[in-house]
């Protein structure tokens, strides 16, 4: 699925305002992508969401995310009280969709290497870099989105949620890039 909004700016336009040093479009289009697409697991490192998904596995209620629909978010409320049931419904199913993404990742973003060429090398160009926060590259203004976990592409976690499968999700911002859809 590609999206593109209508009367957006260009890749073009967007590295130009990205290293205009008067802007502060390139920290609200970082604070943007970083909001909208992650790098990594949401509750914990790949390991640690492993053993959590391992254990979840031998309840005897638990469902594989992949073969079932998403649940649906309780009712919106004004209340932020955060000791109401309604209150409480909203954070234990903001906690599930937390649980229930990691599980989808590790069963479906994670690459498991069967593609290596014939010099040993992975045709998916894994493993990938990963960087502990967003870096702009000020000679071309190339963004290095904040990416916790080497195995996995940067996804949306709504969007994962939703599809229940592998979606990975990336700002096209070079002509590179877009050419090579």
């Amino acid at each position: 699925m590609l999206l593109w909004i209508l009367n957006s700016l260009s890749p073009q336009e967007i590295r130009d305002r990205i290293m205009d040093p008067n802007s502060d479009f390139q920290k609200r289009i970082v604070e943007y992508l970083e909001s909208v697409h992650v790098g990594e697991f949401m509750t914990g490192t790949m390991d640690e969401v492993k053993e959590k998904v391992d254990e979840n596995m031998k309840a005897k209620e638990y469902r594989d995310p992949t073969q079932t629909l998403p649940d649906a978010p309780p009712e919106p409320t004004d209340c932020d009280c955060n000791k109401c049931e309604s209150c409480e419904n909203t954070a234990s199913w903001w906690q599930n969709f937390k649980n229930t993404v990691d599980d989808l990742i590790l069963r479906s973003n994670v690459h498991k290497c069967c593609c290596i060429n014939e010099h040993g090398n992975c045709k998916a160009r894994f493993p990938r870099q990963t960087f502990e926060k967003t870096e702009v590259d000020p000679k071309t203004g190339a963004l290095n989105i904040k990416k916790g976990e080497r195995w996995i592409n940067t996804l949306t976690p709504i969007v994962t949620f939703l599809l229940r499968c592998n979606s990975d999700v990336t700002s096209l911002l070079s002509g590179t890039a877009i050419k090579a859809i």
